[in-house]
């Protein structure tokens, strides 16, 4: 499966000698454009993270985060790198980020912490009456973790070849994406954008204006170039699991050389 870092390593926790972290699946290692935001609308009256760590002190304020999650972990080391407090008690949110999204946008938060392509597509999604939407922290500078790829290690044990295959294929997907055109890209992603955003619709079910609408917001998306599939840093797993341990995440010890296997090319 693909998941979080966070996610795999709880899972490892779990489930002692049983999980396997293969691979990154997609790591952010370039935060150009920004890979997080910390949105927050106009008049929430936020200019910075001193002011939510005061709101949240008065119980005035919420943060739209997945709990346990790589988000969560940006966020609590954001907070950290300002010399502040996380606010935790303020933390609130679902794994969906559509959802979290929209809680942002309509102001049932005070702010909220979002990925790429959700970050492009909130602040140039127009409609009439949107309010004005500001990034208080686009995390420059804070690591931010990849997501995984992890196996069963009986399925490892007992499927080897499959498995090397399965990373040809990962290789010759990024590849073929990394030279397409961004017009190749858009035109093959225009169905998966719709639902990813719009859950339930199909482009030929979007009037013309919503569609104008959708299209413009889609052609703002930033497209990264893919990284290839490659072991997780030991130095990014020991800062997540040290977290995830100093939370309370964990079900029991985690060790690098245990879960994270190796692969060849």
């Amino acid at each position: 499966m693909v998941t979080d870092l966070t996610s795999a390593i709880m899972l490892a926790s779990q489930m002692p000698g049983e999980v396997a972290i293969v691979s990154t699946a997609y790591y952010p290692t370039l935060n150009h454009p920004p890979h997080l935001a910390l949105i927050t609308q106009d008049y929430s009256d936020l200019n910075d993270l001193a002011d939510l760590v005061g709101m949240e002190a008065k119980g005035a304020v919420r943060i739209a985060v997945p709990r346990q999650s790589d988000l969560e972990f940006a966020l609590d080391m954001l907070f950290i790198s300002q010399g502040l407090e996380p606010p935790e008690e303020a933390y609130i949110g679902q794994d969906d980020l559509l959802v979290n999204a929209t809680w942002v946008l309509f102001g049932m938060v005070s702010c909220g912490v979002l990925p790429q392509p959700y970050v492009d597509y909130l602040l140039n999604y127009k409609y009439e009456g949107k309010p004005q939407l500001t990034v208080l922290s686009d995390f420059s500078d804070i690591p931010i973790p990849p997501s995984v790829i992890v196996f069963h290690r009986l399925v490892l044990a007992a499927q080897l070849p499959d498995v090397d295959g399965f990373f040809r294929a990962i290789r010759r997907a990024v590849e073929r994406v990394n030279g397409s055109s961004r017009e190749e890209l858009l035109a093959t992603g225009w169905d998966v954008a719709v639902e990813l955003f719009f859950p339930g619709l199909t482009p030929e079910t979007l009037n013309p204006e919503a569609r104008e609408k959708v299209e413009t917001a889609i052609q703002a998306i930033h497209i990264p170039k893919l990284p290839e599939p490659g072991p997780v840093p030991k130095e990014m797993f020991e800062l997540v699991r040290t977290w995830a341990k100093g939370k309370g995440y964990l079900a029991g010890t985690v060790d690098y050389d245990q879960v994270v296997a190796i692969l060849g090319p």
